[in-house]
């Protein structure tokens, strides 16, 4: 009998909330037209984003309704292109809390930045959009395939210039710190000092007395001379 009760009283409970449920008003789905707009995109080609850099997408919002909307944040998922389910990597949710007036459009900017080997993927990017009564509401930016491809390579790399001239520098540098090595040691001859004539008249005749020592004091007298009548 108390098993009974319990029962009915379960039964009771479960139908009241049904009711509860029932009777609560259910919020209408905004009329809201959302695109994505890639770079770079050709129409009627799959998207392509580049590995590795900074894909930035613009997002359109158009609200058809006669009551303001929010956008409160982006999501994304990348996945196999054949099984949108096999997810391969959750990207960056972006918030924006930004107002979407009515009857109105409103464009905001989603990056996509991944490093992915070139093929094609699976994309699906949804929008929480919120109403006047707080009511979320997802709504989907955009849900096809792209392409992953590698960037496309320069030929001015200025950080390769970069490296190879620094290299370049070391190399020039132990080439001529060997060279100083490995050169004979060149001695310098100091010049004389240059003389005016008079110190130059005064160092001969000193140079005369010096070279006149070694001779004989009765040879250096002068010979008379004798005068005939």
């Amino acid at each position: 009998m108390v098993g009974l009760k319990s029962t009915l009283k379960a039964l009771f409970c479960g139908a009241l909330a049904l009711a509860a449920v029932s009777a609560a008003p259910v919020a209408e789905v905004p009329n809201v037209a959302v695109t994505a707009e890639f770079p770079n995109a050709i129409a009627g080609l799959t998207p392509d984003l580049i590995s590795g850099e900074s894909n930035k997408l613009k997002v359109t919002f158009r609200n058809s309704g006669k009551t303001d909307l929010k956008v409160n944040l982006i999501v994304g998922t990348v996945a196999e292109s054949y099984d949108f389910e096999n997810v391969i990597r959750n990207l960056t949710a972006y918030r924006y809390g930004t107002t979407l007036k009515a009857d109105a459009t409103l464009i905001l900017p989603y990056t996509i930045k991944m490093e992915h080997a070139s093929r094609e993927v699976g994309l699906t990017l949804l929008a929480d959009v919120v109403d006047s009564s707080k009511n979320h509401f997802s709504v989907v930016v955009f849900n096809s395939t792209v392409n992953f491809t590698e960037p496309a390579q320069s030929w001015i790399d200025l950080q390769l210039i970069f490296l190879y001239v620094l290299i370049a520098g070391i190399f020039v540098g132990v080439g001529l710190f060997i060279k100083d090595l490995m050169a004979p040691e060149v001695k310098t001859v100091k010049k004389a000092p240059s003389m005016t004539p008079e110190e130059r008249e005064a160092a001969l005749e000193k140079m005369k007395v010096l070279d006149e020592d070694w001779i004989p004091e009765h040879h250096k007298k002068s010979p008379r001379v004798v005068k005939r009548r």
